[in-house]
Order: C-alpha cells, then structure tokens, then sequence
C-alpha cells in the first residue's frame, strides 16, 4: 500500500485565470500550459478531496480510493488508504492508522519523491518535464486541456504524466501516472479550493492526539 503511493509521484494536491478557447486550432498551447503553471505557483494554500485509482492492465487490477489533501507552501497533509502523510516541509510523518504506527523522517530533495511534494509536476515544469499538447476533451458538459509530461530524469519510477486541466479555470481535474512496473495511479481531484485558511500546526503530526502511537524515527 506504501509503496505504491510512493511509486506515485502524484498530488495533489495538490493539490494547486480564465481561458476561454473552445478548439485545438484557436488553444495556444504553450501559453495554455504557462499560465496553468502560473496559476498553481501563485495559490497560497489548497483543499481538495479526489479519488485515486492503481490500475494494472496486466494483472486486471483496479481499485479505487477517496483521499483528502491539504497544502500550503511547502506544507502539506494526505489522508489516502488507510494512511496520514503530514509535513511541514522539513520532516515528514507517516502515519499507519490500522497499525497505530508512525514513520518519521527528514525531506530529502534529491530523490524527487512524490511525498516529499506533491505539488512538483506544477513547478519549474519546463525544467523537470518534457511535454506535448494533446487537445481538449470533454467531461460531463465541461472542457478540458489535455497534456502530456514525460519526466526528463529517466531513472524515475514512472514513464509520463497525463495532466488535464479546465480550460476555463485552470484548476486541475486529472492526474495519470503511467508506472514502469506495470501500475499506473490515476487521480481525478473533486472540491478544488484554493487559498483557505489553514493552520500551520495542521501539517504537524501530534504525538499527545495518538495514545500508544509507535514511533519510528527515520532521521
């Protein structure tokens, strides 16, 4: 369960402007995907529930879950699968509810681990991703941009990244992570809210609210 959330590379949160084009031939592509960029770069804090998915065509898996994120800086809180990932941006708690258990370590920048921040595909994207419009498809009645990113550190877990986002809004609808082990992790964010009010204790794992908690400190 771990590990596939680490193999990820995802979130949310995400986790994070109007454009008004309504054809491939009238969309500027590259203008589509700065301004996106801008935009998740600009948001000082973000909630969103979503719905994530570990797909394996291979095997006939596929299962689905509902999470929660929250983010803010460098901050952020994921409840998905039975798990509670806090950080405040230096250390980061791993929590196991079922087991009572919590996992304590530092963030390390070099590994380019999803958990460590799950708002890096919308940041210095040109820098981290090579990536090619697709067009616009539509959901329920609404538009959306279509792109794909293909990481250029190739030693990453995962092959490329399918980002849609509203045309109109710009915020983000769907995520899909293609895995080079066969598992692909789709995520489609539901109750996007930017710029909340949210505590900077909310991103810190509280030891006093865990009776019995078993700690193991990774740092």
């Amino acid at each position: 369960m771990f590990l596939n959330i680490n193999k990820m590379k995802k979130l949310v949160g995400v986790l994070l402007l109007v454009v008004g084009y309504s054809a491939f031939a009238q969309v500027n592509p590259e203008k589509a995907i700065k301004q996106f960029s801008n935009k998740m770069q600009a948001v000082k804090s973000i909630s969103a529930t979503f719905s994530f998915t570990l797909e394996n065509l291979q095997e006939h898996i596929t299962d689905t879950y509902q999470g929660k994120i929250l983010a803010k800086d460098k901050m952020f809180y994921l409840d998905l699968m039975g798990m509670e990932v806090f950080s405040d941006g230096k250390t980061k708690w791993q929590y196991i509810k079922d087991a009572n258990e919590v996992t304590v370590s530092n963030i390390n920048k070099k590994e380019n681990d999803f958990l460590d921040d799950p708002t890096k595909l919308f940041k210095d994207y040109n820098k981290n991703f090579k990536y090619k419009y697709k067009g616009i498809v539509k959901v329920r009645n609404k538009e959306y941009y279509e792109v794909d990113f293909f990481p250029r550190d190739l030693n990453l877990p995962y092959s490329s990244v399918k980002l849609q986002f509203n045309s109109k809004t710009l915020e983000p609808y769907m995520i899909r992570y293609q895995g080079k082990d066969g598992n692909n992790y789709i995520i489609k964010i539901k109750n996007f809210k930017s710029n909340v009010p949210i505590r900077n204790d909310r991103f810190i794992f509280d030891l006093k609210k865990h009776k019995g908690v078993d700690v193991i400190d990774m740092r």
